[in-house]
């Protein structure tokens, strides 16, 4: 019995054994459970921090960083420049950028080495003067003169340019010339800035209103107005959120009321550094833009001047005649950039860029298609050269003249146009008189492709109602502080002294060039022939001089030891 009840025990034994030894199983499974969820919680929270932290950096992706802060940029004119993010964001853009690869004066590179500066440059010089003088405006009156408003008008000044196409003004001649044989109204790069500006803004979302814009939609219409520029007599436009009290602020970036403004405070400073070293003729730019105020004029807020700043004044309108006379007029200028004119007309038909909706588009046509235009660079001369293309060849051989320095021939000395004949005298018009004074006998076809009139205009920027250049200080308005600083008035001519006065205002010189030196002959006589029908200014000879003597004549005809070659020749 004893056995047996051992026997009977030993199951109740190992009962309460498997009892306890499962209550443990059961306990570190439970914990083993929960260790396992832990770990799953925490690595579900790792996992969730780690997507908001790829949330953050793409959301930081979508919108370039150099939004959210300034920059300073140091400028070799004005030293350094801060740009507040709204100017930044739209300054790191692909359709600002390209600025980058256009020279801000074109062919004069080809004559002055120095003169390689671009349109980057001077866009952000421009925005930097404006925002100098809208704030010294700001400080010095009471006008209402809001932070949004001095956003608007450095804006202005930083996109007033990004409508050049390659080789700048040069661009412009190609593209009136392809559109006068095509029946079609002329084009100007203002037109190609506001649509940039359009494309700039529609392809990259920038939040506008966080970049200190109050009207998003008012703001940036009153940019593009101060791009175009407002005459004395326009309208007030309504569609810019201003006060018509407001508009001595169109007299900053584009003044169409006397021409003083800072685009041209800024090129006139850059340009002559650049190609010469040193400003010709003084242009103490600081010191006009402390001299400033804005003053009722007619019923008009403007900007006025000092009185003790005539003189400054007038010498900025030299600085521009000089400029153009000797920088970007200069013979040997005008006959390169005619030839980039022509290599640019001979590739059109045959060179294309990518526009909108993958559309081939011409060189001429890119002026009406901002998604085309805004690929164009000066890069277009070397991709022409470069090309295999066989429709190209008559571009290349161009081009190929031009790396050789052989350069259309210039046919006698220019022609002064007296400024009576202004009106009707045009080079279409020279361009057919000389040939009619061709024998009957000769190739008229081949001669009018050969033959080539330039016109040079030079003035100080201002004319009268008769449309006649006249003295440029006539438009603008000055007041005196140590009488009475709010009134007005134009500078009477006795404060103006003769001794720094021009005979005249304006010149008007046409150049005759034959491409092919085959015809010089022919030209040279028929020329000549024309010119005895253009009365003389008198006691005034038409020469071609520059500032700085010379060896060399104006575009030879002949290298000594290099027999010149023309363009069909290379095809």
């Amino acid at each position: 019995a004893p056995a047996a009840a051992a026997v009977s025990a030993a199951p109740t034994g190992l009962a309460t054994t498997a009892i306890v030894l499962s209550d443990a199983e059961e306990e570190n499974g439970q914990a083993k459970e929960e260790g396992e969820e832990e770990a799953k919680n925490k690595a579900e929270e790792d996992e969730e921090a780690e997507e908001a932290e790829d949330d953050a950096m793409a959301a930081l992706m979508e919108v370039p960083y150099t939004v959210f802060q300034k920059k300073s940029i140091h400028d070799n004119i004005h030293g350094f420049i801060e740009l507040p993010p709204l100017l930044v964001a739209f300054l790191d853009t692909a359709e600002f950028q390209r600025l980058r690869m256009l020279k801000q004066l074109g062919g004069s590179a080809f004559v002055y080495p120095g003169a390689s500066h671009t349109r980057f440059e001077h866009c952000i010089g421009v925005s930097h003067l404006a925002g100098v003088m809208v704030e010294h405006i700001k400080q010095q009156q009471d006008l209402d003169i809001t932070p949004c408003d001095i956003l608007c008008v450095k804006l202005a000044g930083l996109c007033h340019d990004i409508g050049h196409g390659p080789f700048s003004h040069m661009f412009e001649l190609f593209v009136n010339r392809v559109r006068t044989k095509e029946g079609l109204l002329p084009w100007h790069h203002e037109q190609a800035s506001l649509g940039l500006v359009d494309l700039l803004l529609q392809r990259n979302a920038l939040p506008l209103t966080d970049l200190g814009l109050d009207h998003p939609q008012e703001d940036i219409a009153f940019v593009k107005r101060l791009i175009e520029g407002l005459n004395p007599k326009d309208p007030w436009p309504e569609d810019i959120g201003r006060p018509e009290a407001k508009r001595f602020l169109f007299d900053i970036v584009a003044n169409k009321r006397n021409g003083i403004d800072v685009d041209k405070l800024d090129y006139f400073l850059r340009d002559a550094t650049a190609a010469l070293g040193t400003p010709p003729i003084g242009c103490d730019v600081q010191r006009i833009i402390r001299c400033s105020r804005v003053n009722n004029v007619d019923g008009q807020f403007q900007i006025c001047f000092e009185e003790k700043i005539g003189l400054g004044l007038f010498d900025i309108f030299k600085l521009r005649a000089w400029l153009h006379k000797y920088c970007y007029q200069h013979h040997t200028v005008n006959v390169i950039e005619e030839m980039i004119a022509d290599t640019f007309e001979a590739a059109n038909d045959s060179f294309f860029v990518t526009g909108a909706n993958n559309t081939p588009c011409r060189l001429s046509d890119a002026c009406n298609d901002m998604v085309a235009f805004c690929k164009l660079g000066d890069w277009v001369l070397n991709a022409i050269e470069a090309s295999a293309e066989p429709g190209l060849a008559a571009a290349r051989a161009i081009i190929a003249r031009l790396r050789r320095r052989e350069l259309y021939s210039s046919v006698l000395s220019p022609t002064h146009i007296p400024e009576e004949l202004y009106p009707t005298l045009t080079a279409e018009k020279v361009e057919r008189d000389i040939l009619a004074h061709l024998p009957p006998d000769a190739d008229h076809t081949a001669l009018s492709q050969s033959l080539l009139v330039h016109f040079v205009v030079i003035n100080y920027g201002s004319r009268d109602a008769r449309g006649l250049a006249n003295n440029p200080l006539t438009n603008v308005r000055f007041f005196n502080p140590k009488l009475d600083q709010n009134e007005a008035h134009a500078l009477s001519h006795r404060k103006l002294s003769d001794l720094f006065s021009p005979r005249s205002y304006s010149e008007r010189l046409a150049y005759v060039y034959t491409r092919d030196d085959q015809h010089y002959d022919l030209l040279l006589a028929a020329y000549r022939a024309w010119r005895h029908t253009v009365a003389q200014r008198p006691g005034h000879k038409a020469v071609n001089v520059t500032p700085f003597p010379l060896s060399n004549s104006q575009s030879p005809r002949k290298k000594k030891g290099f027999p010149r070659t023309n363009s069909k020749d290379l095809i």
